[in-house]
Order: structure tokens, then C-alpha cells, then sequence
């Protein structure tokens, strides 16, 4: 019965090493950089497979490149391991304009670096208060909160300069036409 027993965890032992490739593995391929169709090769040739999983967004990199790879370039895996692709994205990310208005200057700059606006300047309008954002503009038409623009989108804060110029509305409101109710007071 020992025998038999031993034979057979023998035996275990050695399948187990085939079946698991024991101490065989294939270096993951620097493809960074590379497209998906001209990086196919290099896993073919190593018999791994791979998936685009994720793609970001990166002006210095050309759009449909591969990023990173999981497991990183260089790791040891087993043949027929799938290799998870990062791409470089073809467009830029769109992001939702956040409502800005009636705030600082300081926090609307803010608001929109954290959301990865780089390109920021600031257009000074005529109004009462000093350094109040009154709204946001691109090459000069305004953008509304709530709309999705690209990241690499140049934005303009239309900042308050505190002067009493204030500009003219196209329909000027008629002071004595506004009731005013005091019931509150």
C-alpha cells in the first residue's frame, strides 16, 4: 500500500510539472509605444495573448499607442498568459464644466485645474465686485456649467473687476417697472 502511494504522489509531482510549466516562462515584450496590430507579432511569437483593457489620454504620446502593459515589460510569465494593454486614447477626455459662477477667482482656477484644465486664462470685465467670476468663455463664446468639453479645451474666467463701469445689457431692466416686495422687512 505504501508503494502504490508513493508511485502515485510520484507521479502527481510530475504531472503537476508539465501541467503547470514549471520554471518555463516567456519575458513580457517592450511594445510600449508600439501600435496594437504591430505589437501583435512580438506576443504571437511568445505565445501570449493580450486585451486592451483601458486607454488614457496623453498629448506627447501618439494616439493608439500602447502606454503599459500588465504585467509591467520585462516581467516572466507563463505562454499563453493574456497581456492587459493600456492605449494612448485617440481623443482627448471630455470633461463637464463645473458651475463657476459667483464664485473667486482663486477657487475657480481651483476647481478647474483639479479637474485637469491646464490652459486657464483670465478675461477682466467691467462689475461691482472684485475678482468675482461672472462666467466662462473658449475664443469667445461663453460655455455654460454643465456642458462637456475636452480637457486641452483653453477656458477664459470672465473675472469682475471691481470698477462701477458696468456694462449695458442689450435690454436695460426699467427700475421703476421692478416691484419690489417689502412684506419681509
Amino acid at each position: 500500500m505504501i508503494i502504490v502511494f508513493v508511485l502515485l504522489l510520484i507521479a502527481v509531482m510530475i504531472g503537476l510539472k508539465y501541467y503547470t510549466q514549471h520554471g518555463k516562462a516567456v519575458e513580457v515584450p517592450d511594445v510600449k509605444g508600439l501600435s496594437v496590430d504591430n505589437a501583435e507579432p512580438f506576443f504571437i511569437s511568445k505565445e501570449l495573448n493580450f486585451a486592451v483593457v483601458d486607454s488614457v489620454f496623453n498629448k506627447a504620446a501618439t494616439p493608439g499607442s500602447i502606454f503599459e502593459t500588465t504585467p509591467p515589460v520585462g516581467s516572466m510569465v507563463k505562454k499563453g498568459r493574456t497581456i492587459y494593454l493600456k492605449i494612448v486614447a485617440f481623443l482627448p477626455q471630455l470633461i463637464t464644466i463645473p458651475d463657476v459662477k459667483d464664485t473667486s477667482q482663486r477657487q475657480s482656477r481651483a476647481m478647474l485645474k483639479s479637474l485637469g484644465f491646464e490652459n486657464i486664462s483670465v478675461k477682466m470685465v467691467p462689475g461691482i465686485y472684485r475678482d468675482l467670476v461672472l462666467g466662462i468663455e473658449s475664443k469667445g463664446v461663453a460655455i455654460e456649467a454643465g456642458k462637456r468639453v475636452p480637457v486641452n479645451t483653453p477656458l477664459s474666467l470672465l473675472v469682475s473687476s471691481g470698477s462701477e463701469d458696468i456694462l449695458l445689457l442689450e435690454n436695460p431692466v426699467d427700475s421703476t417697472a421692478v416691484n419690489i416686495d417689502e412684506s419681509w422687512f
